[in-house]
């Protein structure tokens, strides 16, 4: 039977003398070795072997100098019986095996570790670069969008520009056009009473206040650059109240029935007449719209508000009151319910009374219709 891959056997006794070999010309010979200890461990029991080509014998070294040999050392033990008596001897079998299955399974692994290796590099060099190139690509799409939400906003804003001009040239129309409607139906009026001397006068003064009243808004509005505040001055209000009364009367065609209640004496408070009339004529005029056949029932009355001393103007209708989702946006700019209204009448009066630190608010009257409430505090 032949061994694979073995080169050399060789047979020791016990004074390291190779007594039979595959090799005839190292029979007799002496092992000379590197390490001895090797040989000395076989031939005290135990099974000795040599991977490192370093550590041949010199012989092993000699004959198969470019060949990496395993060398075994595997001690044995013999007897022979005969005649004479038995005999029985001892020694250490070396073999010589070159693993050329094993370096080649390992020139094999080897290899495969390497095309793995440069296999496993390419993919990750390809998921790398696609990720590289997956974020390039994404952060150019971000820039690019960036860039379009940046000409967007600006669109925006210019938008919102126009918005707010349309706002202001709405709200300057809303405040000139129930003025000059007044102006008109007094004008007419006048006409009619030309026989009537005192009473043309009377009607011309009402005109020249309405004229004022333009006046001063546009002169208000001309200073819009500048810092928005009221210009307060003491005013008596009752009398203010009854000139907005008479005006609202004339500036409508159906000269809406109207009530005034206020208690005797002066009523004096630091406001901006202009703004106030405007807030005031803004709050009866919706109310006028909303029960035309019924009167408007305006009350001036003192009233304490969280330890602050004030009067209250409250302004009554017989309408039809305001539902939930209407009384939520009843100062919302452009939100109205009337067919060709701004929807910005009672928003303008929002701002006025706030800017005056005062207070506005609406609801429901127990016996049907609007109750609309001005809260304005007194001088100091």
């Amino acid at each position: 039977m032949k061994l694979s891959g073995v080169t050399l056997i060789k047979v020791f006794n016990r004074d390291n003398t190779i007594a039979w070999s595959s090799e005839p010309s190292l029979i007799g010979k002496s092992l000379v070795t590197h390490h001895p200890d090797d040989l000395q461990m076989a031939f005290n029991g135990e099974v000795r072997a040599v991977f490192n080509p370093g550590k041949r014998t010199a012989e092993t070294a000699y004959m198969f100098p470019r060949l990496s040999l395993i060398e075994f050392y595997v001690p044995f033990t013999f007897s022979q019986h005969a005649k004479s008596g038995s005999i029985s001897s001892s020694g250490v079998l070396a073999i010589y095996r070159f693993p050329q299955e094993l370096n080649q399974t390992i020139q094999e692994g080897i290899f495969i570790v390497w095309v793995v290796t440069g296999v496993g590099g390419l993919i990750l060099f390809a998921a790398l670069y696609t990720l590289f190139r997956s974020v390039y690509y994404r952060q150019r799409e971000a820039e690019s969008q960036f860039a379009k939400l940046s000409t967007d906003h600006r669109r925006l804003v210019q938008m919102e520009k126009l918005s707010a001009m349309g706002q202001l040239v709405s709200e300057i129309a809303h405040q000139l056009n129930n003025p000059l409607v007044g102006v008109v139906n007094l004008a007419e009026l006048a006409e009619r009473e030309t026989d009537d001397p005192q009473r043309v006068k009377e009607l011309l003064g009402d005109i020249r206040k309405a004229g004022d009243h333009c006046r001063n808004f546009v002169q208000r509005m001309l200073r819009f650059n500048q810092v928005a505040r009221s210009e307060p001055q003491l005013i008596e209000m009752k009398a203010m109240v009854h000139e907005t009364i008479a005006f609202l009367r004339q500036s409508m065609s159906s000269h809406p029935s109207m009530v005034f209640e206020a208690p005797d004496g002066d009523v004096m408070l630091e406001v901006d007449p202009v703004l106030i009339r405007h807030a005031l004529f803004n709050v009866l005029h919706n109310a006028a719209l909303a029960a035309p056949e019924s009167p408007v029932v305006v009350t001036l009355t003192a009233e304490e508000v969280h330890g602050v001393a004030g009067w209250r103007i409250s302004v009554a209708d017989s309408g039809i009151g305001l539902a939930p989702e209407v009384k939520a946006k009843l100062f919302t700019p452009f939100f109205t319910t009337r067919e060709g209204g701004t929807g910005l009448g009672l928003t303008v009066a929002h701002h006025i009374v706030l800017q005056h630190h005062g207070s506005i608010h609406a609801e429901n009257k127990p016996d049907g219709g609007a109750l609309f409430v001005i809260w304005l505090p007194a001088i100091k």
